[in-house]
């Protein structure tokens, strides 16, 4: 395959919809965690997710409580008609 430059429009591009990718990835202070929001389902709930850099696993690291239709009640009506 031959290699071209990366365009704007590849930017505005990716991912594309329906991809499941991780947001908000940090590290820990001893650098052995990642840490990065996910929503398992590809819902608007997102859960904390843990990765051990020495042990090579993934973990929740913590999850809503469960009362999506609470979730809902949250959103602004801008957010309700984006989805």
């Amino acid at each position: 395959m031959p290699q071209r430059s990366i365009t704007s429009k590849d930017i505005a591009s990716l991912p594309p919809p329906g991809f499941n990718l991780a947001e908000s990835i940090r590290f820990s202070p001893d650098d052995n965690l990642i840490t990065y929001l996910r929503s398992p389902n590809q819902t608007l709930s997102r859960q904390l997710y843990g990765y051990n850099i020495q042990t090579d696993k993934e973990f929740i690291y913590a999850e809503p409580d469960g009362n999506n239709e609470q979730a809902e009640d949250n959103l602004s009506m801008e957010e309700k008609t984006s989805t």
